[in-house]
């Protein structure tokens, strides 16, 4: 090295031409090995000391990880060469920086943080992608697409902001902006239409807070997997929720929508049957295949990989349920789902829980009943009027799949349109009007 350095010093004054053929030489040089570097993932190219029109420098290259190319830096010299009485006792000076230099590179040392190894210079996008394929294998398809629609947002965002990013650089401003990107809205499309995505304001509070949650937790997956070093959504604030208004659907008005779709939609009035007797969710009713139903145990089996929280448990069916079922099913294979994307009956592929929604939504039009009566409200009624029929807390938290029994008491804490009336019906004195104080 020092017989470059010397060389550098013999040919600082030759012609301009020269020198700039020379810089014109290092240029190229330099591209050849920034792409070379990048592909292989080599962080980082020996300093050395140069000379050039302003003095002595030292020059060395590191991989940029936002830009994914070999970035120069340089280390000005001038003023160590003024304190040094010899020419040669500044290149032995020289030489000592160089060579503390070039082990702090060997190690991972980056002038944009400390790098320990060359999976942190891996870009975030191929970390997503083998994320969601160890996911894949170890998720039931109920947790899937809350993933999906996550490293979806995150690889999006990143493909735009910062395409060459890595964990590595992932920092907790970058973590701010990406769930600002998500609280004002603009990723909206994944989960809902174009029109209702246009005239969002933000999304709500919960959604935000299931976005901070996933964000951490695949940090810590790649904490784990020494993509990373620190968790950039570790720190983040969750956004405080309102509580969840549930809503009770009195029987008159069940027995309303139970004849509406007797007469229009049977796939309808089945599910609606499912929701409320079975406490099965829309979305796991729609999973449920012909095989499932055992008529001689009066229920439904739902293996891990169909319900919410990945655990098996059994839906309850009745009398009425059970001779609707057999009804509905006549013809099918035991392989069948109950709904199918193909029409409004069984069939060999299941269908989206969002057309039950959206017919939901236009029978509740028809019959001008409040936008607070859901199809998920069904569940909510079903579970409570098994607490009021005196059933023991334990056994409805089983059979609605919760946790743990705080879960199915708070589901218990509704708006009970009926509450007034029940009360009175049940009270066995009324009270005598009180006198009146002068």
């Amino acid at each position: 090295m020092l017989t470059d350095v010397d060389e550098m010093l013999t040919n600082v004054d030759e012609p301009c031409a020269r020198r700039a053929s020379f810089r014109f030489s290092r240029e190229l040089e330099r591209k050849k090995m920034s792409k070379s570097h990048a592909l292989e993932f080599t962080p980082y190219t020996p300093a050395v000391l140069r000379k050039n029109c302003h003095g002595y420098v030292i020059e060395y290259y590191f991989l940029n990880g936002l830009t994914g190319e070999l970035e120069r830096r340089t280390m000005k010299m001038n003023r160590i060469r003024k304190r040094c009485q010899t020419a040669a006792e500044f290149k032995q000076y020289a030489q000592s920086v160089i060579c503390n230099l070039n082990i702090r590179l060997a190690n991972g040392w980056s002038p944009m943080g400390e790098v320990q190894n060359t999976r942190e210079y891996v870009p975030l996008p191929q970390i997503i992608e083998q994320y969601m394929r160890e996911k894949e294998s170890e998720l039931s398809s109920s947790s899937l697409p809350a993933y999906r629609s996550f490293t979806g947002r995150l690889k999006e965002w990143i493909e735009v902001q910062y395409p060459q990013c890595n964990c590595a650089l992932f920092t907790k401003m970058m973590a701010v902006q990406f769930l600002e990107w998500i609280w004002s809205g603009k990723s909206a499309r994944y989960n809902v239409g174009k029109k209702k995505a246009q005239d969002a304001k933000h999304i709500s509070e919960r959604a935000f807070n299931s976005n901070l949650k996933l964000g951490r937790a695949f940090f810590s997956w790649c904490i784990d997997k020494c993509y990373a070093k620190e968790n950039p959504f570790e720190t983040i604030k969750p956004k405080r929720t309102k509580q969840k208004t549930r809503t009770l659907i009195p029987e008159s008005v069940r027995l309303q929508i139970d004849a509406y779709w007797e007469a229009r939609n049977p796939a309808m009035r089945l599910m609606c049957r499912l929701v409320y007797t079975a406490l099965l969710r829309p979305i796991e009713a729609t999973r449920v295949r012909v095989s499932q139903i055992r008529y001689d145990r009066n229920c439904i089996v739902m293996p891990p990989d169909q319900t919410k929280n990945g655990k098996e448990r059994i839906g309850r069916l009745d009398s009425g349920l059970k001779a609707l079922l057999r009804k509905y099913t006549e013809g099918a294979g035991p392989n069948d789902y109950l709904f199918s994307n193909r029409a409004w009956t069984y069939g060999d592929r299941p269908k989206n829980s969002q057309m039950f929604a959206k017919e939901w939504m236009k029978m509740r039009d028809e019959l001008k009943l409040p936008a607070k009566y859901q199809l998920y409200s069904l569940r909510d009624t079903g579970i409570s009027d098994l607490m009021h029929d005196g059933v023991a807390d334990i056994d409805v938290m089983h059979a609605a799949g919760h946790s743990d029994l705080s879960m199915t008491t708070r589901y218990a804490d509704h708006i009970d349109d009926d509450l007034i009336a029940r009360i009175n019906s049940k009270s066995q004195f009324s009270r005598k009007a009180q006198p009146t104080i002068s």
